[in-house]
């Protein structure tokens, strides 16, 4: 049973890499840059700091309250960071301290929420739709960027095993 397991498992890996993944467009760090984490704030409007996430693996989850895909993805991102040790989970908003934190509260985020974000979000990054997710390597660097629904069933949004798929690829890459 145990081999038939690590078989799948290494079918799902030998797939993933097959999986043409498009980088956000137009995305304002490139891969292998710094992430600009110094510019983060909690709901409560304390810097989060980059101390903070080096050392870890980061998805980063953008979200807005008005994003209904991004409310599914909820339950989805809470069992990606149960079952993947390997990675810290971080939401990114332009949405406000206040709307953050009711938000996090009523959908039942269970990972950082970074609020006020609204010109690191347009202005910098210049993200045009959400969600969408980016992978920061234990040096706060960018590996990959990616739309939600890129990493999805056929209803078009995001599923835990296209997030695990989407991970796993980005880093099987990163240690080539």
């Amino acid at each position: 049973m145990a081999a038939g397991l690590l078989m799948a498992g290494t079918l799902l890996t030998a797939h993933a890499a097959e999986v043409d993944y498009k980088l956000l467009p137009n995305f304002g760090v490139s891969v292998g840059e710094p992430f600009p984490l110094d510019a983060l704030v909690d709901p409560e409007g304390k810097a989060t700091g980059r101390d903070r996430w080096l050392g870890k693996r980061v998805l980063i989850n953008f979200y807005t309250r008005h994003c209904a895909p991004c409310i599914k993805e909820v339950p989805k991102l809470n069992e990606v960071m149960k079952r993947r040790g390997d990675i810290h989970v971080l939401a990114i908003t332009p949405d406000s301290g206040v709307e953050a934190a009711k938000y996090a509260k009523q959908h039942g985020l269970n990972w950082p929420v970074a609020a006020d974000a609204e010109s690191l979000l347009f202005k910098q990054l210049k993200v045009m739709a959400f969600p969408a997710f980016a992978l920061l390597d234990d040096k706060g660097r960018l590996m990959a960027t990616v739309q939600a629904n890129q990493l999805g069933g056929e209803d078009g949004h995001a599923t835990v095993a296209g997030i695990e798929t989407w991970l796993d690829t980005q880093l099987a890459k990163a240690a080539n």
